[in-house]
């Protein structure tokens, strides 16, 4: 019996694909036009190498297009636009993979090792840029080493304290592609699921009479005193600023800084105040009390206890 491996389903021919070196598919395709056709395609060779090296262009596009940070340029370049031939970037992605040593794999755990106690810098002093740096440098191993969980559970995380949790849900899904052991995957993604979908906490943030708990009433006072620089008991426009762009990763237009404060409670000079901060938190609370804990994990507190991390 002959069998005519240009016949066989699409998904047989591309799982073939996956399985030869690029050498053996060229080889492979020259026996006939058909399977000429067939291995050359090139998105056959895109497939191939998203499956072997993952999507760093997709990677890039989510994160950036979230966070509206500006990453690395020379990481604009080099993944901002995909390839037009598939199979030659792939040959180069592999050659250059395949040549990476041991003493770049320890660097880049120690890059990663490194990006961890950024973040942990970040969520006690709000610099944005630390983010920014942090994620360039995790884009940079991906394209070295493209199975470094690590990697995609870091950029995952960045979004996640920017309340981007659709996009950190996809990062964590690819992290999980590239090695299914790595576990902190796993407790992110179950932050991320009781978050989108307004679980109930530990500790109740409303009280019967439909006004804040006592618990979310002291950390809210703690995080407004935290973005309080002159402790004046108000947020002027610069505080307020950098509290939201904390909280929400985008900076507000004036008017909306100046609109707060009419708003929900403001000072003699029109700055929102600790009654008006807390007056706010208490309607968006009344509306999704999903987004206040989401609020508080950014800010450091655990959703669930309403307790600082650090201390548990």
């Amino acid at each position: 019996m002959v069998f005519h491996i240009e016949k066989f389903p699409d998904v047989v021919l591309e799982e073939l694909a996956y399985i030869l070196e690029p050498k053996d598919l060229l080889e492979l395709s020259l026996t006939s036009k058909s399977l000429y056709q067939i291995f050359m395609d090139n998105g056959l060779w895109r497939s191939k190498t998203i499956h072997d090296f993952g999507d760093l262009f997709q990677i890039y596009t989510i994160f950036s297009t979230a966070t509206g940070f500006s990453l690395d340029p020379t990481l604009t370049v080099k993944f901002t636009q995909e390839p037009q031939n598939w199979r030659q970037y792939y040959i180069q992605k592999n050659k250059s993979v395949s040549e990476n040593d041991t003493a770049l794999m320890d660097q880049a755990d120690t890059e990663y090792a490194n990006a961890q106690q950024h973040l942990e810098t970040f969520q006690q002093e709000g610099n944005v840029e630390v983010l920014v740096q942090v994620a360039s440098k995790m884009m940079w191993i991906l394209d070295v080493f493209p199975t470094h969980a690590g990697c995609y559970y870091i950029l995952a995380f960045i979004l996640f304290v920017l309340n981007k949790l659709e996009e950190a849900a996809i990062l964590l899904q690819m992290g999980r592609a590239a090695d299914p052991g790595f576990e902190p995957i796993d407790a992110l993604e179950e932050e991320i699921e009781r978050i989108a979908s307004g679980y109930k906490g530990e500790e109740e943030l409303l009280t019967a009479d439909n006004q804040l708990s006592e618990a979310l009433h002291q950390v809210l006072v703690e995080v407004f005193n935290k973005f309080d620089q002159d402790q004046d008991g108000a947020l002027n426009a610069k505080e307020l600023d950098s509290f939201i762009f904390t909280t929400n990763g985008a900076h507000p237009p004036p008017a909306f800084l100046r609109q707060m404060g009419l708003r929900f409670g403001a000072n003699k000079r029109g700055w929102l105040s600790q009654e008006g901060f807390l007056a706010f938190y208490l309607e968006q609370t009344l509306d999704d009390p999903s987004e206040t804990r989401n609020d508080l994990g950014v800010h450091g507190y655990d959703p669930q206890t309403l307790k600082q991390k650090m201390e548990e």
